[in-house]
């Protein structure tokens, strides 16, 4: 079919609770043409007993590959394995194993933004559950700005080759996969590369996020949050890439 070809990547570490919601999100996707990585982080609870019945629900089954880690290795570490292997035209969906969807049309949204050949990379607006936080006003940052700054917040999506131009270094700190605040650890590289004009703010609401986790990273890590931003801010800014794709 015409249109991207979706990679919704799901790194997930005990969420027993929210496989449901998370999972059905995509199930019900009216936009047939995505095929899911659910990344289960080596939970402690029953998240990878009940990502399994759920991965076999119409709309998802054979359209999906379960990844099972036998030792935690973290969101950023699970993003960056997936998405350093797949097709470099492949878009990639970032999606949290608590949080989901907004609606069934989400994919579709996206989709249509794609047929602009100079759309790179995508951010958008979410609303929280429960309800009472929205965040739909673009942030981004000002063309050719020298410092690093504003979260991009979800839904995000982007060509898994803008992905793959990220310095695996970049992630890491003495050589492992930051833990926590993987977001902007590699939004800011490819929204820098992409500087020129080929990032689009979505204003849709196309995202949940979900504030009940007792284990949020806001919650339980914030300083290590705090310290990992300011490492990943003071690193060197990439430059804009003049093309993604080579034109034949």
């Amino acid at each position: 079919m015409s249109g991207p070809t979706f990679a919704i990547v799901v790194p997930s570490y005990n969420n027993a609770s929210w496989v449901s919601n998370n999972l059905r999100s995509l199930a019900e996707q009216t936009y047939p043409n995505f095929h899911l990585y659910y990344i289960d982080d080596a939970s402690t609870d029953d998240t990878k007993e009940l990502a399994e019945l759920f991965l076999e629900q119409p709309g998802l089954a054979g359209k999906y590959t379960l990844i099972s880690n036998s030792k935690r290795a973290g969101a950023l570490a699970n993003i960056y394995n997936t998405v350093i292997g797949l097709e470099p035209h492949t878009v990639v969906v970032g999606l949290d194993g608590d949080d989901w969807l907004a609606h069934p049309k989400v994919l579709e949204r996206v989709a249509e933004v794609y047929k602009d050949p100079n759309v790179w990379m995508t951010y958008g607006s979410f609303e929280s559950d429960p309800p009472g936080y929205k965040f739909d006003k673009p942030t981004g940052m000002a063309p050719h700005r020298k410092e690093r700054g504003n979260w991009l917040v979800p839904l995000r999506t982007y060509y898994a080759k803008l992905f793959q131009h990220i310095k695996k270094e970049d992630l890491q700190l003495d050589g492992s996969f930051f833990m926590t605040t993987s977001d902007i650890a590699y939004m800011f590289p490819m929204i820098e590369m992409a500087m020129d004009g080929h990032y689009r703010f979505i204003d849709e609401v196309l995202y949940i996020y979900n504030i009940k986790n007792p284990i949020n990273d806001f919650r339980i890590n914030r300083p290590e949050q705090n310290e990992i931003r300011l490492l990943i801010e003071s690193k060197e800014p990439y430059a804009p890439l003049e093309t993604l794709f080579k034109i034949t």
